[in-house]
């Protein structure tokens, strides 16, 4: 009787442990939204700890947004660490760039220059450029913290500018305009749309890094070659599987798919934004994410490969590398192709992209074919064809990548860090540091693994606190003999000889915050992405506990100085398109006169 009872309890004991070990081995489930590379890496990491991930991609590949070129140029370990660390994990083979193609160029009304070229035949271009970038220098020497750009409230108000009024006050000659915006358009977005406090911080950023760094070595297969190898690594992806739903409760999340619903106990919404809003939280999401995904700026970049049977430029120059054109064609790409013949990328970027939209790909192709015409005669008879990645027009992101407009570094700075309880997020517009890039979007699939590894531990993410605008501090001279940032906050200034006995001046007053300056409008307005209203439910109830804590914006102080109205006088039609940050050049022709080139005289 009793060892019958010993024998009982040891069967319990026995069943009690198996149970405890199993619960112990049992692995975390996480479903991962969209197979861009930003959610490739959330789910790559996340698996290598142990987790079970199922990725769900809306489109019949995965990839995202990767570059439409046979290859693309990358940049070194300096410039691009975490894209580094995985091309060395992976034992990917980039090829080192050759010297020719690490520095950008110039294509100014049809004539090549190269950076030396430019200083000895258009000296005053060369000047106002190098004045341009010392200029925006000074502005990113003022931003000591580029994770919390907006530290004082003089450096608050450069968010309320836009780039357009800043260079404006440069008074740039035509062509240094065309050329600078056509800059800032590929790596951003248009001038008149974009914030001075981000030009400002993405600069302080790549400070360090020169234009040999950015295009260290060249990636044969482009992006994508990464993106297969996270693939191989996955064990479960699903494509074709547009998520509708998300619905998280104190137990775990349902990921609707159609009909189809998969369980987990986390999340990560690796999507851009414009795809999110069709996706029906529930929770749902707080009164600044709605306002952050309906209004945040998208860069808009259309990419053209044209195909060559010869290089038909190279009668008057051998092009190569990046070339920025100040005539309609956007930014060039020269590259090789790899079955012979020639291929020249174009970068169709901004205002110039948002006007395209009005044309088909045939016809999008045929303008650019007219201005290449233009100034080699011979690009028509050895024209062989065309590759297209149109970003502007895609609904699910509604450009190309994050550029934050006036204003929304003030609303929506480090918003998409903090996770909604169960709901982390990723992806490029995600990042601080590198947005609108592949290195921000591997970034930020590492930075959603870590969140989701210590939600599973109890860790609680609490909203990220910048600290408010404090009044600058005393402007100082830099080494270099610049200005102090006041002084120079619009155009800079050359250092001016101090007599020995005189006293240091006072600290000049934080800068009045001007008035949010409104963008001039692009000759045909960019269609909004449409909202899908999920459909209306029960009420659930509002949980008090979890609503925003409402915080009240820093003190503007008053405007001092005048808008500038200037529109760019019309010149020639430019294009333009996009790679990592992209940005055009002058604006297209519009839709009702196809064959007649217009150009922007600043743009």
């Amino acid at each position: 009787m009793l060892s019958g009872w010993l024998r009982a309890c040891a069967l319990v004991m026995v069943g009690l442990v198996s149970a405890s070990a199993l619960a112990v081995d049992k692995p975390h489930t996480v479903i991962v939204v969209g197979g861009g590379l930003a959610g490739l890496t959330t789910a790559y990491e996340l698996q290598s700890k142990g987790w079970q991930v199922t990725l769900l991609e809306a489109k019949p590949t995965v990839g995202g947004r990767s570059g439409l070129a046979g290859s693309e140029w990358i940049g070194n370990a300096k410039a691009q660490p975490v894209l580094n660390q995985y091309i060395d994990r992976f034992k990917i083979k980039a090829v080192p760039a050759p010297e020719f193609v690490r520095t950008p160029s110039y294509l100014i009304e049809g004539e090549y220059f190269t950076g030396a070229d430019l200083a000895t035949k258009q000296p005053a271009t060369a000047e106002a450029i190098k004045r341009y970038e010392a200029a925006v220098d000074d502005l990113a020497r003022s931003i000591t913290d580029p994770d919390n750009p907006a530290a004082n409230s003089t450096l608050f108000a450069l968010d309320q500018i836009t780039v357009a009024n800043w260079l404006d006050r440069l008074s740039l000659p035509p062509t240094a305009r065309q050329l600078t915006n056509q800059q800032i358009r590929t790596r951003y977005d248009e001038p008149s749309r974009l914030s001075l406090l981000y030009l400002a911080q993405q600069t302080r950023v790549n400070r360090n890094i020169d234009d040999r760094d950015r295009r260290a070595a060249r990636l044969p297969g482009g992006s994508a070659v990464l993106a297969e190898e996270f693939v191989k690594q996955l064990k479960v992806i699903k494509t074709n599987s547009p998520v509708s739903a998300i619905n998280q409760d104190k137990d775990g999340v349902t990921v609707k798919v159609g009909s189809v619903g998969y369980e987990a106990e986390y999340v990560v919404l690796a999507v851009p934004l414009r795809a999110l809003s069709k996706i029906q939280m529930t929770p749902a999401l707080d009164a600044q994410r709605v306002g952050a995904i309906k209004s945040t700026n998208y860069g808009w970049h259309d990419q053209i490969m044209l195909k060559f049977k010869t290089p038909v430029w190279d009668s008057k120059a051998r092009m190569s590398g990046e070339i920025y054109s100040n005539t309609g064609l956007g930014m060039l790409w020269i590259e090789p192709a790899l079955k012979g013949g020639a291929n020249v990328v174009i970068n169709l970027s901004g205002d110039n992209a948002r006007i395209m939209q009005a044309f088909g790909d045939k016809q999008l192709v045929d303008q650019v074919l007219i201005r290449m015409q233009a100034f080699y005669p011979q690009a028509r008879g050895a024209f062989t064809g065309y590759e297209l990645r149109r970003s502007s027009i895609d609904p699910s992101t509604g450009g190309a990548y994050l550029a934050f407009g006036p204003g929304q570094i003030s609303k929506y700075w480090r918003l998409w860090e903090r996770p909604l309880q169960r709901v982390a997020f990723a992806g490029e517009h995600t990042d601080t540091l590198y947005p609108g890039t592949l290195e921000g979007a591997l970034r930020s699939g590492q930075r959603a693994a870590i969140q989701v590894q210590g939600l599973s531990e109890g860790k609680s993410y609490e909203p990220v606190k910048a600290p408010p605008p404090k009044a600058p501090e005393p402007a100082k001279e830099s080494s270099g003999g610049i200005g102090g940032f006041f002084s120079n906050l619009f155009g800079g200034s050359k250092p001016e000889p101090k007599p020995a006995e005189k006293a240091p001046e006072p600290a000049p007053a934080p800068a009045p915050a001007p008035a949010p300056v409104t963008p001039p409008a692009p000759v045909v307005e960019p269609a909004k992405p449409a909202v899908v209203e999920p459909a209306k439910k029960a009420p659930a109830k509002k949980d008090p506990a979890k609503k925003e804590p409402v915080k009240k914006a820093p003190a503007k102080p008053a405007v001092t100085h005048k808008t500038p109205a200037k529109t760019d006088a019309v010149k020639k039609a430019p294009a333009k398109a996009s790679g990592d940050k992209a940005a055009p050049a002058t604006p297209a022709a519009p839709a009702a006169t196809p064959a007649a080139p217009a150009a922007d005289s600043k743009n």
